[in-house]
């Protein structure tokens, strides 16, 4: 999610809180949590409890037509200064541009939330410009590697627990970049912190599950020193697990070993322009054992065959093999298939 979405969003919800609403909210995109997020607050503020029995109606689009929501939306809220209308999974209809009349004129005393989830609306329909005089927010999915680990930190410290960089990577790399799924596991550290003021890796591994000594960023390191009974030790104990899953596995290895191969072939190895090209500062002793250690060959190999156990992954040219053996095969041919052309 970029900078200028995050900040957007911010945004929306500190005037939310300050009880600036608009009469039109198209709230769509890939990454649910920040359009939950959004109509959670304006349901839960936008009006008082006794207000909400006459002028809060939540409709889902599976349920009734786009007309009948605008009728209602024409209507002039009971005895409050608002009425609120939120139309839950408007991804379901056909034509969205049904809404794009009453966009263009909206009643000011209603608050009308339409929420599109898992697509973004075209920004060249007539719908989409006349939601630009509202409020039109395309909710993105945060960058697993650069920007879910500063939301981790964030999440925590404006609830006031604080959390080093590594331990959001840690975290990070477990739950992976479902953020209502991430939220509700850093709820649990907040339910449990009890006196602590910061999270340390003993919570994490007591209340999330992640063990410091078991994770990719470990694996990665014994891969990148080629110590493969390291390498195998962790895996055993990563892939015990009863939710394992290769899948976010591959994502990381491809970006590990796709850095590799930059850094190959650019000859970068001050550690400046390694994190200029987002390589974390406790990932570089990481990296200059990887050039040390693995050929070019080696390197786009690897690739490769992350490439091809994603496929496998998914069900394409293999047999009924469980995740847990196929990162077993994946980890040995990258160890220990013949040897490359140096």
């Amino acid at each position: 999610m970029p900078a200028d979405s995050i900040q957007e969003y911010s945004k929306i919800i500190s005037d939310l809180k300050a009880r600036k609403f608009y009469p039109v909210y198209l709230l769509h995109g890939e990454e649910s949590y920040f359009i939950d997020e959004i109509v959670s607050i304006i349901e839960n503020t936008a009006l008082t409890e006794s207000e909400r029995a006459f002028n809060q109606t939540i409709f889902y689009a599976k349920d009734v037509e786009i007309n009948s929501v605008v009728e209602a939306a024409r209507r002039y809220p009971m005895m409050a200064n608002y009425q609120v209308i939120v139309v839950k999974e408007a991804q379901g209809y056909k034509k969205l541009d049904d809404f794009e009349a009453y966009f263009e004129n909206p009643v000011p005393t209603t608050i009308l939330v339409v929420s599109v989830k898992g697509k973004k609306v075209d920004g060249r329909s007539k719908l989409y410009k006349a939601s630009k005089k509202y409020v039109s927010f395309e909710s993105k999915k945060l960058y697993e590697d650069s920007e879910l680990p500063a939301w981790i930190k964030k999440f925590l410290q404006e609830r006031g627990l604080k959390i080093n960089d590594t331990n959001c990577l840690l975290i990070a790399d477990h739950l992976g970049s479902d953020l209502s799924k991430v939220a509700n596991e850093l709820e649990k550290l907040l339910i449990n912190k009890g006196d602590s003021a910061e999270v340390d890796e003993a919570m994490i591994q007591k209340h999330i599950g992640v063990s410091k000594d078991f994770n990719v960023f470990e694996l990665m390191t014994a891969l990148a020193q080629r110590n493969g009974k390291r390498i195998f030790y962790i895996n055993h104990h990563m892939s015990s697990a009863k939710d394992f899953s290769i899948i976010p596995l591959l994502a990381q290895f491809n970006s590990f070993f796709m850095k590799g191969v930059v850094l190959k072939q650019t000859g970068v190895k001050d550690q400046k322009s390694m994190m200029a090209m987002g390589i974390g500062f406790r990932q570089i002793k990481d990296f200059e054992k990887l050039q040390g250690n693995y050929s070019m060959a080696e390197l786009e190999k690897a690739m490769a065959l992350v490439a091809e156990y994603d496929l496998k992954s998914k069900g394409v040219n293999q047999t009924m093999v469980g995740d847990a053996e196929l990162m077993k095969e994946l980890l040995f041919k990258i160890l220990y298939r013949p040897a490359f052309a140096n």
